[in-house]
């Protein structure tokens, strides 16, 4: 009478009966060795490209109108043929997952001169500058405070 009991898989128990000589398979019969499995945990930049002197280099995704904004902000298109691409495209990009619709979603090498670059952090600091100004000039861009004889600590607080 057979055994209904699934048949075990994988090592057998460490208290189980030692297996004799006779049940070892001979060499020529043996399995191949399983192959070793790619490191997932390990330390590695998806999205690492080689700098290019005199230009800084970004990735963008090409969702909404991002390409559109980085070519106003004179950005242009990686086209090195020594680095690694995940399309056809003469473009560098590189698949960084989905967008909404589950169509996938790329990231494109950009690149733009040191100069263009300096001169649009100048402009995006300016507003942010004007603000911290006013703030410790104690002035009001908006007009929202009180003037200032009724800010705390430097008017009179009436005391009833």
């Amino acid at each position: 009478m057979e055994s209904t009991a699934p048949r075990r898989r994988g090592r057998p128990p460490a208290n189980a009966a030692p297996i004799s000589q006779d049940t070892i398979a001979s060499p020529a019969s043996e399995k191949p060795t399983r192959r070793r499995r790619a490191a997932v945990g390990g330390f590695a930049l998806k999205l690492d490209a080689p700098q290019r002197p005199g230009f800084v280099r970004r990735w963008f995704n090409d969702d909404g109108n991002r390409i559109a904004q980085a070519q106003e902000l004179a950005y242009d298109h990686v086209t090195d043929p020594n680095i690694k691409s995940s399309s056809s495209d003469t473009r560098t990009s590189r698949l960084v997952g989905t967008k909404a619709n589950g169509e996938p979603l790329r990231a494109y090498l950009m690149e733009t001169p040191v100069e263009e670059y300096e001169a649009g952090l100048a402009e995006k600091e300016v507003q942010p500058r004007q603000i911290d100004e006013a703030i410790a000039a104690g002035r009001d861009s908006t007009g929202q405070m009180p003037p200032s004889a009724e800010v705390y600590g430097q008017g009179s607080i009436d005391r009833r």
